[in-house]
């Protein structure tokens, strides 16, 4: 039988070569996944710089009308001779239409009734009081506020001794 001897040199040849047109494969599906990746981080942080402009303008347009009110307040003080009572109801719905935008946007007022919480309350002085258990809140000196649940403003309290 005749038998056919294979090149030695064939072989080597041709596993560079197979070897490196893999190698550019591969160079070529890392630059197109990089390329596409960066065109990801790219778009995420555009989409993320719009979503966040869009959420300051939604809460934009919910303050700005409370401003107008003010605006209204004060020249409407400006213009006549108004007594405290009136000035003090212009503020009362003023303050009324803050409450209700801040209701809308999801945030709540922290209660002060009862007993000192840390995670809600910040005690800014003791005080005696015939009419508190010690620990219980005796007065409020500003409110406090929750956003979703998380505290954003602690109210500051007095506390009794």
């Amino acid at each position: 039988m005749f038998h056919e001897e294979k090149d030695p040199v064939q072989p080597q040849v041709e596993e560079p070569l197979a070897q490196q047109q893999a190698e550019e494969s591969f160079k070529e599906q890392y630059i197109r996944l990089n390329a596409d990746f960066q065109n990801y981080k790219r778009r995420s942080e555009k989409e993320r710089a719009e979503w966040m402009t869009s959420a300051q303008t939604s809460v934009l347009k919910k303050i700005l009308p409370v401003f107008d009110e003010l605006d209204q307040v004060i020249v409407l003080a400006k213009g006549q001779q108004t007594d405290a009572a009136a000035w003090i109801q212009g503020l009362e719905l003023s303050q009324k239409n803050w409450q209700k935008m801040l209701t809308e946007l999801g945030v709540e007022e922290i209660t002060t009734i009862g007993m000192f919480d840390p995670e809600l309350h910040e005690g800014l002085m003791q005080e005696e009081s015939t009419e508190k258990q010690s620990g219980e809140i005796v007065r409020t000196f500003n409110k406090g506020y929750r956003f979703k649940g998380t505290v954003i403003k602690h109210a500051k309290v007095s506390v009794a001794k």
